[in-house]
């Protein structure tokens, strides 16, 4: 049973508590893990409110409504047991910072930045008030900021707004500032309120957000609510004219006069331009502290003591600035000066979060997996993102508290060599033939891969990503209103070519394509991929169409294929497509296909992409052969393809039948996060957080080896990290059961045995990596390291 005096070590409906987060007027909140592994955050009610049947009947109802939200901006409620002796809510954990922290991060928003914020926020509210909920509580201390976009959070206090007999029409529920006119008018039929009221709340917030200042003041709790009955919004400082009368109107006193949610996504979506400010500069980097702060906090450890880096938020000194390793109910005071305190804001707690032991602990991969999905990748590039546990701890060969299995008689491989390269992106490692790329933002620098010997450096900025074809090296290049391709010899990286602007493509001109001053759904997609095929090099544009954000802001746009040839770059074909995204895309078998979705939904669940088609180009002239009806799921399912691959969804992974499309056999597993696309030696792996497993791909999946002492190295596509019939992955000495991060192994796919092992000394975040036969090499902390096999003899 969970009480005021809780420690971490135990469990709350079988989620494993790790730490302890925060407390405020309906219970406290915990950090904790799944049976997977998975980190949830744990709320349970406080015993005097517990007591209480209408409370407990309210919660009830309330959680039962709060499971039916779903969307990409808000945080999943995944459990809840309202009948407990003290009842509990469990809900996906977020990494990041809460807003305030995050725009102080990244200061002053403008008006593109804040309308990007604004249609995400409208977005959450639309699938609250999907469930039949008012949010009744939307503050900057109940958004999180990741990397996937805002995400509101707590519905801990949402009412049903289709069923009010259990709240009490004298009840105000919310935080000054930002609690609607209508929740303070009591005793009559309007403080009942509706979505107006999250509408108010989300205007208050932007406006914060924009100037700094809460618009009704900051100076006392009954000063602000007076305001917010009888006086105007302060909105001085809004830069724009549109804007501040945008945000008067949400903020106005009638609901009836206020946007309903829809208006407000739809005035955001088509204002909001460029990348969204979260991926940008010092708010990214914040959410990757974040991330690594609470990767940190879910590793095994021996102490009670807090892991470098995270601070006891529970428990700051009195006065003391401070800033939250962990989103909590409430931003540090110190986040913006004007911010207004919630009326529920969190008591301290006499526990400062500790990480109990345990045997294994999520890698920062899981994590963002856990949190949302990806694009499916496109072009072959190799690369890997993985929580290394600490190489080099300096407590000898074997690593503190190792312990001898046997005699180690494990092959040893051999570092080859190391080298400073700044920061990589995490595909920024790609291995063709005796070249390994290094891809930076503003840079594509080739080595020899063994010799560490430099062959050249191109510059350009926003460069993405990387593939070869026999002597020229092609390089996608974001330039912010459509992509473009670059074309270098491989010899010396040379620029030789560069795709023509796509509204001047002669072959797209040649379809009588409009080029300039056409209307919007016309205008090309600003995101791109490639893929080669052969001799053709397929380029495609397209606008997202993953969120209701995305796309309300694409404006119809089309998806639209580029045919060159990949040895003389000559245009040879353009195919337009439909308005929607593309998700996925593959090459084989003189067959181009492109997966394509006007909205895929949650990457990963039964319902992704499940009835989106899979568009079969021909590679020589662009000409559609098939439309596979949903088989936008498996891109590498087509007429050109063989054999098996394999795919993995929430539950379980699938065998697929490339030529035909069909699942040949499914395997149930709990939360598996990489698999190995196609078979190697006749096995398909899967890793989920207990481990790594082998299953024989065509005997039905039957499982052959399971390895729990190892963590997966992964691709940047998410699957696993595999050459020459080996998996490469993380794990302790050969011999001991020891330090588990120790170093590199390299398994034998069929048996799961280590064939040889490296030690890796010096390694914590591996972000990415690449495989062949002869080299392993590996990134982490600005560093590749090249790692060799043994020396045959």
């Amino acid at each position: 049973m969970a009480g005021a005096g809780r420690g971490v070590g135990v469990e709350v409906g079988g989620y494993r508590i790790v730490a302890r987060l925060g407390a405020g007027g309906m219970g406290q909140v915990q950090l904790a893990r799944s049976a997977s592994g998975r980190p949830v955050a744990v709320k349970t009610v406080h015993p005097h409110l517990a007591a209480e049947p209408e409370f407990r009947e309210r919660f009830r109802r309330e959680t039962a409504a709060a499971r039916a939200v779903t969307g990409p901006y808000t945080a999943a409620v995944l459990d809840a047991d309202p009948d407990a002796e003290q009842p509990w809510l469990a809900t996906e954990f977020c990494a990041g910072p809460v807003l305030t922290d995050a725009v102080c991060a990244h200061g002053s928003l403008s008006t593109a930045d804040l309308a990007a914020l604004g249609a995400s926020l409208a977005e959450a509210l639309a699938a609250v008030h999907a469930a039949g909920l008012v949010h009744r509580d939307l503050k900057p201390s109940n958004v999180v900021v990741t990397r996937d976009g805002p995400r509101v959070l707590d519905f801990g206090i949402a009412k049903s707004a289709a069923d009010d007999s259990l709240t009490a029409t004298d009840e105000a529920i919310g935080s000054p500032g930002f609690i609607a006119p209508e929740q303070l008018a009591r005793g009559t039929d309007d403080a009942r309120p509706g979505p107006p009221a999250d509408v108010f709340a989300l205007g208050a917030l932007l406006a914060l957000a924009v100037t700094g200042r809460a618009p009704f003041g900051a100076d006392g709790a009954a000063r602000v609510l007076y305001r917010t009955l009888h006086e105007e919004p302060d909105l001085d400082g809004v830069p724009d004219p549109a804007l501040r009368a945008f945000l008067a109107r949400c903020l106005t006193r009638d609901p009836a006069d206020r946007p309903t949610v829809e208006q407000v996504l739809s005035w955001c979506a088509a204002r909001a331009a460029g990348s969204p400010w979260w991926e940008r500069g010092g708010v990214a980097e914040l959410i990757e502290r974040h991330e690594d702060d609470l990767a940190r906090l879910l590793e095994p450890t021996t102490t009670d003591a807090p892991p470098t880096g995270v601070s006891a938020t529970d428990a700051p000194p009195t006065g003391a600035s401070t800033t939250r390793a962990l989103p909590v109910d409430v931003p540090p005071a110190d986040a913006l000066p004007t911010a207004v305190p919630p009326l529920d804001t969190p008591a301290p707690t006499d526990t400062p979060p500790t990480a109990p032991p345990a045997d294994r602990r999520p890698s920062r991969r899981k994590l963002l997996l856990w949190g949302g999905g990806a694009l499916a990748a496109a072009a072959g590039v190799t690369g890997a993102a993985i929580a290394l546990r600490d190489g080099g701890r300096g407590a000898g060969e074997e690593g503190a508290g190792s312990r001898k299995r046997s005699p180690d008689a494990t092959a040893r491989g051999r570092v080859l060599w190391s080298r400073d390269v700044g920061e990589l992106r995490a595909d920024g490692l790609v291995r063709r033939g005796d070249d390994l790329y290094l891809l930076a933002s503003g840079s594509l620098t080739c080595l020899e891969a063994r010799s560490n010997t430099e062959r050249w450096v191109y510059s350009a900025e926003r460069l993405q990503n990387v593939d070869r074809h026999r002597d020229t090296v092609y390089v996608l290049r974001d330039d912010l209103f459509e992509p473009e391709m670059h074309a270098l010899t491989a010899a010396t990286g040379r620029k030789v070519w560069t795709s023509p602007s796509p509204r001047l493509n002669p072959e797209r001109r040649a379809a009588g394509l409009p080029s300039f001053d056409a209307g919007s759904s016309a205008l090309e997609g600003n995101q791109g991929t490639f893929v080669l095929a052969g001799d053709v090099l397929c380029f495609l544009t397209y606008a997202p169409y993953d969120t209701m954000w995305a796309r309300r802001s694409s404006w119809g746009r089309r998806w639209r294929a580029y045919g060159f040839d990949a040895r003389t770059r000559e245009a040879l074909w353009f195919h337009e497509g439909t308005a929607a995204g593309v998700i996925g895309v593959d090459g084989a078998g003189g067959r181009i296909a492109v997966a394509v979705s006007p909205n895929p939904g949650m990457s990963g669940t039964d319902d992704y992409a499940r009835r989106d088609p899979l568009v079969v180009l021909r590679a020589t002239d662009g000409k559609v052969e098939r439309t596979v009806r949903g088989g936008a799921r498996y891109p590498r399912a087509h007429p050109g393809a063989k054999g098996i691959a394999c795919y993995e969804s929430r539950t379980a992974i699938h065998a697929v039948d490339l030529t035909t499309g069909r699942v040949r056999w499914t395997r149930r597993l709990d939360s598996p996060t990489a698999v190995t696309p196609v078979p190697t030696h006749g096995m398909l792996l899967a890793a989920t957080s207990d481990g790594l497993s082998g299953y024989a791909a065509e005997s039905g999946g039957e499982p052959r080896w399971t390895r729990t002492d190892v963590e997966e190295l992964t691709a940047a596509d998410g699957s696993l990290l595999t050459a020459d019939g080996h998996a490469y992955v993380v794990g302790p000495q050969p011999g001991t059961t020891g330090e588990p991060g120790w170093g590199l192994h390299a398994l034998d796919v069929r048996t799961g045995r280590t064939a040889w092992a490296a030690r890796s000394e010096g390694l914590r975040t591996v972000k990415a990596a690449a495989a062949a036969p002869d080299v392993v090499h590996v990134y982490a902390d600005g560093t590749v390291v090249a790692i060799a096999p043994p020396e045959r003899t």
